[in-house]
């Protein structure tokens, strides 16, 4: 497929335009205060000898992923019943208020604030997901669903490089608190985008909302027994399996503060050193995932069953690029190994969003989407949090880095076993809207 095919799908559709630059620009902002983010979690660290960095970075990576696990039994829901719109418009506005008070953050005896406010920036995000995620098959016809969810991948990609690359540099001329500045106000213009979204309306569900069913998640059982009866139960599951990658998520931060920044020690100028290493490395992540999807579609294309084989492979490919940073002498070929390895990660992510896109009917998406977060994040903060944890008792990223690579290739075997039980005679595509 040729990429001036992917871009032609915000030009049919207008409506898929608007939730695309929505993502361009709160993406870009993400990305840039992430590396602020690290940077000010290394240099806190940095100067308190007791904290252990590996550590605070899984800290900060569980954060980002465990109100997933706590409200996307909510937030699967809110999207269903709930106009989508609002729902995202909501998330944005009071996402830009959370970010603006990162700026108070400035020293060691903050991390408590840091952490309280990622967790709510985070909190918002999930509902902001599911809405967007059950929004996207009402904007495209049922044909470009593949292209749509490759631009949005690749638009992820390219803002994750664009986002970290400029947050590397701009860390040398401004400060930590303006990078978070900037990000409130692209939630904001964000807003803006979707103020002209036109969506269809939600279904109408036969069965009330209850608090009893929210504690007794009885709508994600209600989403995981839909997904079984489709036949599709293991693409529900394959980005749980791929959360031992969590693990490459913190040691990434570990690569970019230690190994490429004069040894952690934090002064003015290692501080910059580490910002630009984590964000070129993190760069690379973004490129990666921008690629793996596009060669994955040109080589193998979008119909179930070679989506299936586009995720099997992922997980070999992500577990040979890390397996690889070891033997790396400089910055750069480290970014190499971080590229082919997340051109393998994002295959993972886009074949299985695809997959339960084309099949799951839209009165479950946003129940679907946010059940399988939940597994995701879950699985992810497993991952990273075990990761920092042997990092921070052994000394050693590179056994680390291998280790969790040998745990991502196992468990891409189990899926490929499980994967088995998919019924592609079963898996019918959802009924158009």
């Amino acid at each position: 497929m040729q990429s001036r095919a992917v871009f032609a799908v915000v030009q049919r559709n207008p409506q898929f335009r608007k939730l695309w630059f929505s993502q361009l620009v709160s993406q870009a902002g993400d990305w840039l205060s992430r590396i602020a983010v690290l940077t000010l979690i290394g240099q806190l660290a940095g100067a308190q000898e007791a904290l252990a960095v590996g550590g605070l970075y899984s800290i900060e990576l569980a954060i980002r992923l465990l109100p997933t696990a706590a409200f996307g039994p909510l937030a699967g829901p809110v999207a269903d019943r709930l106009p989508r719109r609002m729902v995202m418009i909501t998330a944005d506005v009071l996402r830009a208020g959370v970010v603006l008070g990162l700026v108070l953050v400035r020293e060691e005896s903050d991390l408590w604030l840091l952490y309280t406010l990622l967790l709510s920036q985070m909190s918002l995000a999930i509902f902001f997901n599911s809405a967007r995620s059950g929004a996207m098959p009402s904007t495209v016809p049922p044909n470009e669903l593949h292209e749509a969810n490759i631009l949005s991948a690749a638009t992820w990609s390219v803002m994750l490089a664009l986002g970290t690359s400029l947050g590397a540099f701009m860390l040398r001329v401004l400060d930590i608190q303006q990078i978070f500045m900037i990000d409130a106000g692209t939630y904001c213009v964000s807003a803006m985008f979707l103020l002209g979204l036109k969506l269809p309306p939600v279904t109408q569900h036969a069965e009330r909302f209850r608090l009893r069913d929210l504690i007794l998640m009885t709508d994600m059982r209600r989403a995981a027994q839909h997904v079984r009866s489709l036949g599709i139960l293991p693409v529900l599951l394959a980005k749980s399996f791929w959360g031992a990658a969590g693990g490459y998520l913190v040691l990434i931060s570990i690569l970019g503060s230690t190994r490429f920044a004069g040894g952690g020690e934090f002064g003015p100028t290692a501080t910059s050193a580490a910002g630009f290493a984590t964000g070129m490395l993190y760069a690379a992540r973004g490129l990666g995932t921008g690629i793996g999807p596009i060669l994955g579609r040109r080589f193998y294309g979008s119909t179930p069953r070679p989506l299936v084989r586009q995720i099997v492979g992922g997980f070999f490919v992500a577990a040979l690029g890390y397996s690889l940073v070891p033997f790396t002498p400089d910055l750069a070929s480290a970014c190499a190994c971080v590229f082919l390895a997340h051109m393998g990660g994002s295959s993972i992510w886009v074949a299985s969003t695809t997959l339960l896109q084309m099949h799951v009917h839209n009165e479950f998406r946003g129940r679907v989407f946010a059940l399988e977060f939940l597994g995701m994040t879950l699985s992810f903060t497993v991952g990273g949090l075990l990761a920092g944890l042997y990092y921070d008792s052994s000394g050693d990223v590179d056994t680390t880095l291998w280790g969790t690579s040998i745990a991502v290739a196992i468990l891409g075997l189990l899926w490929r076993v499980l994967a088995r039980r998919i019924d592609f005679d079963r898996c019918k595509p959802a009924r158009p809207e």
